[in-house]
């Protein structure tokens, strides 16, 4: 994640609150405008993050830190398991590597790190899939509830895990966050999003719910996450076989080695 990424959503145009079934079974209300922010410095609508959080051990355990080489410097991100030997993060960490490798905690000191491959990739979307031997549990994709509890996960400089309290204020379909006009629904927080936390989940009643990329370089405390439905899109696009069960979260189905190595783009795109 990038201070910059941030300054490029905050200025960017905040069209309308979304009405995402998969992400909040709201798709029947009216659509509730959202006003713009102008600038970094411009007003935001959103009150302070909550003081703590409780995430269960099994969360922490699916959350992975990524090193990507091949670029000049490692480009560090996080990312969290799906289904076994698939994990999702960033696609601006992964982006022109010639080799990725994640990094866990296993209960020791020192972390366990594996290699992985790129079997997804989508810029515009700003997330990569993942294919690794890492024995990491896999977390529920749950629908949202807005103005929950939650928290952002992911590993700062690629070693600490860093448990974010957030709270899920909005859904808004935000274009130009780089300046390429593409629509996306993203998900505003309170909460205190890290360098380091890109990739990372947002997580909610032990599932997760949005995946995080940036936060603002203006106001404090303002955060941004991909929608569930931005997720559940960028897999099934990646050749993930997703279904549901009665309670509406996500069921993948696809076997890992069914899915080719794919480009990770160049190094332009970090």
């Amino acid at each position: 994640m990038t201070r910059a990424l941030g300054a490029v959503l905050l200025v960017g145009t905040m069209i309308a609150c979304g009405a995402d079934p998969d992400d909040s079974g709201r798709a029947r209300l009216p659509v509730a405008s959202v006003a713009s922010i102008p600038s970094a410095d411009g007003p935001v609508w959103l009150g302070a993050p909550p003081a703590s959080v409780t995430v269960d051990d099994g969360v922490l355990a699916a959350v992975v830190a990524v090193r990507a080489f091949g670029c000049g410097p490692v480009s560090h991100g996080s990312g969290f398991a799906v289904a076994s030997g698939l994990l999702v993060g960033s696609a601006h960490v992964v982006a022109g590597a010639s080799s990725v490798e994640v990094a866990w905690n296993a209960g020791g000191d020192e972390l366990v790190t594996a290699s992985a491959d790129i079997v997804g990739f989508d810029p515009a979307r700003d997330l990569a899939l993942l294919r690794s031997d890492a024995a990491v549990p896999p977390l529920r994709i749950e629908r949202v509830r807005f103005g929950s509890t939650g928290a952002v996960l992911g590993y700062l400089h690629g070693e600490q895990l860093e448990v974010s309290p957030a709270r899920i204020e909005h859904l808004v379909r935000a274009s130009g966050l780089w300046g390429d006009g593409i629509g996306r629904n993203v998900y505003f927080l309170a909460a205190d999003v890290q360098k380091g936390q890109s990739g990372g989940p947002l997580v909610d009643r032990g599932g997760v719910v949005g995946v995080a990329f940036a936060s603002a370089t203006g106001p404090d405390d303002v955060g941004y996450a991909l929608s569930r439905g931005e997720l559940l899109g960028f897999l099934a696009s990646s050749g993930v076989d997703v279904g549901f069960d009665y309670r509406g979260d996500a069921v993948i189905h696809t076997q890992p080695a069914s899915l080719s190595v794919a480009s990770s783009g160049d190094c332009r795109l970090r």
